[in-house]
C-alpha cells in the first residue's frame, strides 16, 4: 500500500460490479504494458474512481501481492494514480519517488510522475503539452551502436531503427520514428522521458502557432500533422563510438576502446550511411558517446567532412578536453571557422573533484586546455565555447564556483544537467549520488545552494534542474536544438 486507504468517496456508482472494475483494472494494466506513457488513460481515472467503489481495494490487493518487475510496478503506478484523486497528492508522489528514481529512464513511470507534479501544482504551464511542438525529432538524428534515436536516447529511448543495418531514409521514416512524431502532435509526448527531457522540465516548447509562423515548411508539418518528412535531418549526433581515454563514474566502469572488428564495422557504416546522410545536414554532433579525439573512427570521419565536400556543415565538437591541445586543433583543419559549439565537459570546478569524477584526467592539463578554447572564442576562431557540468553529490557543492570558472576560462555558456543512470550504478548507488531526488539526505542543502545568484547568470542553462530555482526565478538560457 502506498499512503493510508482514503475515506470512502460518495459518489453515484454507475454499472458497479466487481467484475466490471476488475476488467477496468485489467485493461488498463495492459495499456500500461507497452512501458509508454498514456496521459489520455490518466484523464480517465477520476471517473473511474468515482464510479467503481471496488476499484481502489481491488487495486490495493494488486499492489500488495506485485512484484518487482514491469506488472507490480504498473500496478502501484495505477495504484497512486486513483489514490491521488481522493487523496493528497503529495502525500502520492513521495510515495512514488523511490520507484522514480530507480526508473529513471522509464517513459511510463516518470510520465506518471509528471502527471502527478501537475495535479499538485495545476498552474504550471510546462505540465500542459497539448498545443505544443518539440522540434527535435522533426529535425535530428542521434545514431548509436545499435539503434536510432530522434533526440537524446536519455529523453527518447525509444528508437526508431538501426542505422548499422538500414539505410538512413527508412529509419528516419521508419514507422516508430512516425508513431513518435505523431504523440507530439497529439500532445502526448508518450516515447518521451518528461522527468528527464530539458525543453519539457523548463517549459521551452513552442506553441504550435508561434513554429507554424517560423516557415511554410513548419506550417505544412504543424498543420498537416505530418509524421513523414520529405527531407532528412538537420542535425545528426554522432554516439556510436564510446572509445575514450577517461572512464568516468557517470558514463562507465572502465575505460574502453572500441577495437579492430568494432572499428571496421564503425568504418562501413560511415561509408555507407553516415557520409550520405551529413551531405543534407546542416549541423554534426561528435560525440556524447566518448571523445572524438581518441576515437580513431570520428578522427577520421572528422578529417573527411572537409570544407569542400560539406561546406554547408557546422561542428558541434563535445569532449572531455584532456586531448584539445594547441596541436590537436591544428592538425584537424576541417574544423578551422566550421565550430558552432565546442563542448568541454568538466562535472567540477576544483581539481580534486574534477579527478574524481573524470577518472584519468589531470586538473593542470585541464585548466590549460580550457584556456585555449576560450582563446580560440575570443579569436572568432570557434562560434561558441561552453562547460558541461553533470549534477551529483560529489559536486553540487561547486555549482556556483563552475559558474565562475566558466567566466575565467572565457566560456559563453555551461551547461547543468542532472546524473543520468546509463546502467553504470545500482538503483541504490544511484540514489546515493542523486542528490536533486527529493528523498535524497543531502537535499535540502541541494534546494539550498539552487538559490545561488550565480546559477541565474545569463551564460547558465539548467534544463532539467530549472525547478529548483527560487519561486519567481526563471533560466535565461533554455535548451534549443
Amino acid at each position: 500500500m502506498l499512503i493510508s486507504p482514503p475515506e470512502p468517496i460518495a459518489a453515484q456508482p454507475i454499472d458497479s460490479s466487481p467484475e466490471i472494475a476488475r476488467q477496468i483494472v485489467d485493461l488498463m494494466l495492459s495499456i500500461m504494458a507497452d512501458g509508454l506513457d498514456h496521459p489520455e488513460l490518466w484523464a480517465m481515472i477520476p471517473g473511474f474512481v468515482a464510479t467503481q467503489p471496488m476499484l481502489l481495494p481491488i487495486l490495493e490487493g494488486e499492489a500488495i501481492i506485485a512484484h518487482d518487475d514491469a506488472p507490480g510496478r504498473a500496478a502501484r503506478l495505477l495504484l497512486g494514480l486513483c489514490l491521488a484523486q481522493v487523496g493528497d497528492v503529495d502525500a502520492v508522489i513521495d510515495a512514488l519517488a523511490p520507484i522514480a528514481a530507480d526508473h529513471s529512464q522509464s517513459p511510463l513511470v516518470q510520465g506518471v510522475l509528471f502527471h502527478l507534479n501537475g495535479l499538485a501544482d495545476p498552474d504550471n504551464p510546462k505540465y500542459t503539452l497539448a498545443g505544443k511542438i518539440c522540434e527535435i525529432p522533426f529535425r535530428e538524428m542521434d545514431v548509436l551502436e545499435r539503434s536510432t534515436h530522434l533526440c537524446c536516447a536519455s529523453w527518447l529511448p525509444t528508437s526508431a531503427g538501426d542505422l548499422s543495418a538500414t539505410d538512413w531514409p527508412d529509419v528516419w521514416n521508419s514507422d516508430t520514428a512516425q508513431a513518435i512524431r505523431a504523440s507530439i502532435h497529439d500532445g502526448s509526448y508518450r516515447y518521451c522521458n518528461k522527468g528527464a527531457c530539458p525543453k519539457i522540465q523548463s517549459n521551452a516548447l513552442l506553441p504550435t502557432d508561434t513554429l507554424a509562423a517560423r516557415s511554410a515548411g513548419w506550417s505544412d508539418i504543424v498543420t498537416g500533422a505530418m509524421t513523414a518528412l520529405p527531407v532528412g535531418p538537420e542535425v545528426v549526433n554522432l554516439a556510436y563510438d564510446r572509445t575514450c581515454n577517461l572512464s568516468c563514474p557517470s558514463c562507465r566502469t572502465d575505460r574502453f576502446a572500441a577495437d579492430d572488428a568494432t572499428r571496421l564495422r564503425f568504418s562501413e557504416m560511415q561509408e555507407r550511411a553516415i557520409l550520405p546522410l551529413l551531405a543534407t545536414a546542416r549541423t554534426v554532433f561528435i560525440t556524447g558517446s566518448g571523445d572524438p579525439f581518441t576515437s580513431k573512427n570520428f578522427r577520421q570521419l572528422m578529417h573527411q567532412l572537409t570544407p569542400a565536400a560539406y561546406p554547408d556543415l557546422r561542428f558541434r565538437i563535445m569532449t572531455n578536453g584532456m586531448l584539445f591541445t594547441p596541436a590537436q586543433w591544428e592538425s584537424f583543419p576541417s574544423l578551422h571557422g566550421r565550430v558552432a559549439t565546442l563542448k568541454i565537459s568538466i562535472d567540477a570546478a576544483t581539481g580534486p573533484t574534477h579527478e574524481r569524477l573524470r577518472r584519468g584526467a589531470r586538473w593542470p592539463v585541464m585548466l590549460d586546455n580550457m584556456a585555449f578554447a576560450g582563446d580560440l572564442m575570443a579569436q572568432g576562431l570557434i562560434d561558441g565555447f561552453e562547460l558541461v557540468f553533470t549534477v551529483q553529490t560529489d559536486n553540487y557543492c561547486e555549482m556556483g564556483d563552475a559558474v565562475d570558472l566558466a567566466h575565467r576560462v572565457g566560456a559563453n555558456g555551461i551547461n547543468f544537467l542532472r546524473l543520468t543512470n546509463w546502467g553504470t550504478f545500482t538503483a541504490a548507488q544511484y540514489r546515493d549520488r542523486a542528490v536533486f531526488l527529493p528523498f535524497h539526505p543531502d537535499h535540502h542543502d541541494f534546494q539550498a545552494r539552487m538559490h545561488d545568484p550565480r546559477l541565474q547568470d545569463p551564460i547558465v542553462l539548467l534544463g532539467d534542474l530549472e525547478s529548483f530555482l527560487p519561486d519567481g526565478a526563471t533560466c535565461q538560457r533554455k535548451y534549443v536544438c
